[in-house]
């Protein structure tokens, strides 16, 4: 199975999705908490959550960020994920 699809579990409704579908939250040693854009390709623990009002709302209200990456996720992650559900489709699919 060479080139197949990576699959990631989103943090809150768990459904298994194509790793490109999926937002991911990393957290970094020593940078605390960022998100993976089209700057930023960084390593680090790693949190999926589905491009949907409906899953960040869940993961910032179920505090799943948090158990998921093992570490405190500020309010301006949250904020930044819900802008990027504003953005137009194209700008978030280059970000990956």
């Amino acid at each position: 199975m060479s080139g197949g699809v990576v699959l990631r579990r989103c943090v809150s409704c768990r459904e298994r999705r194509d790793r490109s579908l999926l937002w991911r939250i990393i957290r970094q040693y020593g940078d605390g908490v960022v998100l993976e854009g089209a700057e930023t390709r960084a390593m680090g623990r790693s949190a999926y959550v589905c491009p949907s009002s409906s899953c960040i709302e869940d993961a910032r209200r179920r505090k799943r960020l948090q158990r998921s990456l093992r570490c405190q996720v500020s309010d301006s992650i949250y904020t930044a994920l819900e802008e990027r559900l504003s953005e137009p489709l194209h700008a978030a699919s280059e970000a990956r």
